[in-house]
């Protein structure tokens, strides 16, 4: 059997990779590990949520629907997200369903935007489903600068360079951010509006969490003048609803994207997304229950971040911005004297705590200062678990820390 001959160029997650270690540890330690390493809710989804989608498979709509999904689903969406933006105007005919997730809704999108060997500007940090994405239809991607002193907002200045320097067609703008948990301020999407139509850039925004912003109300990029005609948007109920293993995704932007290219590519990649799913979701997602319910744990998550972000900020050798929503820190361990692989495998090894080693995020992209990988001396922590988790893992990272003399 021969393979394909350029499946080494794919950029695959290692949150995946570092589950794997962790169930090895388990067995290996006889001990349970306490897992910060992927970003899944510790909450079920609501209980109409879970009625809905087994009374859907339970009356048998499992038959085969629109390669762009149900129109009662992507009305339904188009009414959630509406509640998100004050400006732009969502229907039916701005948003696409797609199969396998926000990951899925990645590959779709780069699909329909993205040519070989072109350059993409993607956030250094940034979600590696983005550089999967990218990397899947052969293009490269550059960096644009966060900046940790002001919680991982953009640096625009850093940005417009870059734009001048490679002269891309595409942007990533990922807010709330993964690793990070940084939220774009209102002035940076103002100058990236303004850039994206100076320099005639189309901007893929993945607002996957949304739903999750903790100190300010949620701002997307397509509210700015004149950005739904150049924006796509990356969605999905995974981490609102408590459904990361649903694997269901949204695209939205303009009618004619949805249905040219979209339509085709989900028609090629997957005929049609699941019918009960979709079915399930369009009679719970705006139901007021589910929303309250969604409220709720976004107050919680807060209450985490907050927690983690004091404890951690008192351990020697560790300095953690204040992420403004997701569920992630990415603290910097650079003083400590291990990379973020380092502390990762020893912190796993020694005391039962999995976390995700920064360098993930970089993209494999050379940082400046250091001459090492973007993210080497950091570790992203999932802050998606209970608050009794949290604290025994932030006990066991300290004891860590001083008894290993790092800092």
């Amino acid at each position: 059997m021969r393979f394909a001959n350029d499946l080494d160029v794919l950029y695959a997650e290692g949150a995946f990779v570092w589950g794997d270690y962790a169930i090895n540890q388990e067995k290996l330690s006889g001990k349970a590990v306490l897992m910060l390493q992927i970003g899944q809710p510790d909450f079920l989804p609501h209980p109409l949520v879970r009625r809905a989608i087994a009374d859907a498979y339970n009356e048998g709509k499992t038959g085969y629907g629109p390669p762009l999904g149900l129109d009662v689903m992507r009305t339904a969406v188009a009414k959630e997200v509406q509640t998100y933006y004050k400006k732009a105007k969502i229907t039916k005919d701005n948003v696409a369903i797609t199969s396998g997730g926000g990951k899925s809704a990645i590959g779709v999108i780069c699909r329909a935007l993205i040519n070989k060997g072109e350059k993409v500007l993607v956030p250094c940090y940034d979600y590696p489903g983005h550089l999967g994405g990218i990397s899947d239809v052969k293009a490269v991607w550059k960096p644009y600068k966060l900046l940790p002193e002001k919680n991982y907002d953009i640096d625009i200045v850093d940005l417009e360079k870059q734009i001048k320097k490679i002269r891309p067609k595409t942007v990533i703008l990922l807010s709330p951010g993964n690793p990070t948990g940084g939220v774009a301020s209102y002035e940076s999407l103002k100058r990236l509006a303004f850039l994206a139509k100076k320099y005639n850039l189309t901007i893929i925004a993945d607002e996957i969490y949304r739903g999750h912003v903790f100190d300010n109300k949620f701002i997307s990029i397509m509210d700015f003048p004149g950005m739904d005609k150049r924006t796509v948007i990356i969605d999905g109920p995974g981490k609102r609803n408590c459904l990361p293993g649903v694997r269901m995704g949204y695209i939205i932007g303009p009618a004619k994207f949805i249905d040219g290219p979209v339509r085709t590519i989900n028609n090629v990649r997957f005929s049609c997304p699941s019918t009960p799913l979709q079915l399930g979701l369009t009679r719970t997602m705006n139901n007021p229950k589910v929303i309250k319910y969604i409220s709720k744990m976004r107050s919680e998550f807060k209450k985490r971040r907050d927690y983690v972000v004091k404890a951690l900020n008192s351990m020697p050798g560790i300095f953690c911005p204040n992420p403004g929503g997701a569920f992630y820190v990415f603290p910097d361990i650079s003083k400590i004297g291990l990379t973020g692989e380092q502390f990762a495998k020893k912190l796993l090894k020694e005391k039962n705590v999995c976390v995700l080693p920064g360098e993930s995020f970089g993209g494999g992209m050379i940082d400046p200062k250091t001459k090492k990988p973007y993210g080497t001396y950091c570790i992203r922590i999932s802050i998606a678990s209970s608050i009794e988790t949290l604290k025994e893992a932030l006990s066991r990272i300290r004891d860590f820390i001083v008894s290993n003399h790092l800092a």
